[in-house]
């Protein structure tokens, strides 16, 4: 094959071998063209230009874009999809077609993504589970072919993909990180070591004690510090500058609250500002600290619950990120096409109003339902376009949304809208489709009116917990499962009519699991079920993803149900 890259970087490699690895498993025959890869400092971090001559193609890009550009080129000229990640056991996932020879028009493509920030939110679990998962590493191939280029996630979990040694899957991605979460004020000022020797830090309650930081492993308090403690804050950034020596591809830390709506500070210097107030002053002095030595380095605060509104006349730095996440009490609804669903909510006005204080504001959002949804399918891709859209006109950075390598094919045509319109906010529903349901094979375009079905039910009835509950007992079951039928029937190759089994799987799931609610157990996953179908069960037993350590299928059944039963039907018997 003949490929020419002279850059040394060690994204420009990766990008060459996959350009090289695919193009091997598409053509028979080496193509007749030659191929170029150029990283040009004259382009913007991202941004790429694919030009064909007559025998020639050159891929151009910013440091960031070129593995991008490899990915469009495959994608927009020889006809792959990523859509869909798979387990390297399991025949599932991006299609990848075998073609005769490789016949390109003469022109010229270029892009630049439109939201620089298009993160993927991980935890594990509804709090921080157990990273070591068998499907990291194709999850982290599959943001990037995707176009998600930042992943957030907690300590614990950072450090224990660290430990796995899977850091270098992301840098040679250009995947960049944030991390801390409701840890970082764990981290950063350990209470083992603090609440005795430094109690002055913690606020001060209302009976004349200072605040005593919990277990690690309870993540309640809300906001735990004094902050208008000079020393505290110089101590908090003094303890970030030395773990970043040691973690050179962490280049935002988000330093959050805990969960709840706690007291503030009553300290005499906290009590003169309201409790956002305060929170924002200690990420702000924090950034403005750490900026000295570390200007490529930001503080990314979180507000949500009661440190929410912005304050008026607030004015923050250069190295803060402004995390907006839903409103105070309640998850707003979902799949309104014209985005009313956020825009012109109080949601939207705390985005405009962070964005007048700050540069660098991003939202929080939850395009896998919240995980009080267990995992149940929530179709909200055709709002995107309208949400991102407004984000590039108002100056938004992006958006990162809660999602898990375990609940991939749960809502997966939703991951992989959030990500392409992010990048793109021209492409529609019906333009990422086509590319999406390219997986199906002839079953293309039934899966397409499966997925258009299921958005044009989903318009913004209920907030997000209760929209898997909403769709399966108002969508038409019986014809849904029938264009079911139909795509199987079509789709001629084997990994085709997997994937169209995993995504009938999430649908049945939904429909299983909101028939036979969850008996609460502290209103945490994973969930006991009476399951008298027997299927949950034979999806937990046999697919299921949500268990650490379990590969599975990137399939979310958290249900703690088992069984040694044969497959309820064909659709559980893969090729």
């Amino acid at each position: 094959m003949n490929i020419v890259c002279k850059s040394k970087s060690l994204l420009a490699k990766f990008a060459t071998q996959e350009l090289n690895k695919y193009l091997s498993q598409i053509y028979e025959k080496p193509p007749f063209y030659a191929f170029e890869l150029i990283v040009d400092g004259a382009l913007a971090l991202e941004e790429f230009c694919i030009t064909v001559e007559a025998d020639r193609v050159t891929l151009r890009s910013g440091e960031r874009g070129l593995l991008y550009a490899v990915y469009e080129f495959l994608e927009r000229y020889c006809g792959c999809s990523f859509g869909a990640m798979n387990n390297p056991q399991a025949n599932t996932g991006e299609i990848i077609p075998r073609l005769d020879e490789l016949k390109l028009p003469k022109e010229e493509y270029r892009h630049a993504p439109d939201l620089p920030y298009r993160t993927a939110i991980i935890q594990y679990n509804a709090w921080a589970g157990d990273a070591d998962h068998g499907l990291n590493l194709p999850f982290f191939d599959w943001m990037a072919k995707n176009r998600y280029n930042r992943l957030l996630t907690w300590m614990s979990c950072y450090e224990q993909i660290k430990e796995l040694g899977q850091l270098p899957e992301l840098e040679k991605r250009g995947i960049t990180l944030t991390v801390g979460h409701h840890q970082a004020i764990f981290k950063f000022l350990p209470p083992a070591r603090y609440r005795n020797e430094h109690p002055e830090y913690y606020r001060l309650l209302s009976n004349g004690e200072r605040y005593t930081p919990k277990d690690l492993k309870v993540f309640d308090g809300q906001w735990l510090l004094c902050s208008r403690n000079e020393e505290c804050v110089q101590t908090v950034a003094d303890n970030i500058l030395q773990w970043l020596e040691e973690n050179p591809l962490v280049d935002t830390v988000a330093f959050w609250p805990n969960d709840g709506k706690d007291a503030d500070c009553c300290c005499p210097q906290c009590s003169k500002y309201s409790k956002t107030e305060n929170y924002l002053y200690f990420n702000n002095e924090l950034s403005r600290l750490i900026a000295k030595k570390r200007p490529d380095v930001k503080i990314d605060a979180l507000v949500y619950m009661d440190l929410w509104d912005c304050p008026d006349g607030t004015r923050l730095g250069d190295n803060m990120v402004i995390d907006v996440a839903m409103c105070t009490d309640t998850f707003r609804p979902y799949g309104e096409r014209n985005g009313k669903c956020l825009l012109g909510t109080t949601y939207e006005k705390s985005l405009r109003e962070y964005r007048a204080a700050c540069p660098n504001v991003v939202a929080y959002e939850y395009y896998m339902g919240n995980y009080s949804n267990y995992q149940k399918l929530v179709p909200a891709a055709d709002e995107m376009q309208s949400i991102f859209a407004f984000m590039k006109k108002e100056g938004i950075q992006g958006s990162g949304t809660q999602i898990e390598c375990f609940n991939h094919w749960n809502n997966l045509f939703n991951f992989y809208c959030y990500g392409r319109t992010a990048d793109d906010v021209s492409l529609n529903i019906e333009d990422n489709m086509e590319r999406f349901c390219r997986l199906f094979g002839k079953g293309a375009s039934v899966m397409g009116e499966i997925i258009g079905m299921c958005e044009a039910l989903q318009e913004g009835q209920v907030p997000i917990n209760d929209a898997g509950v909403y769709l399966v007992e108002h969508i038409d079951k019986q014809k849904v499962y029938g264009l079911f039928d139909r795509a199987l029937a079509v789709a001629e190759d084997p990994r085709a009519r997997n994937n169209v089994k995993m995504m009938r799987m999430a649908f049945r799931y939904s429909e299983l699991e909101a028939a036979d609610p969850v008996i609460p157990a502290d209103n945490k996953v994973p969930a006991q079920y009476e399951d008298k179908t027997g299927e949950l069960a034979y999806m937990a037993t046999h697919f299921d993803s949500f268990f650490a350590n379990h590969t599975g299928y990137g399939i979310a059944i958290p249900a703690t149900n088992r069984t040694d039963a044969p497959p309820p039907n064909n659709w559980y018997q893969f090729e």
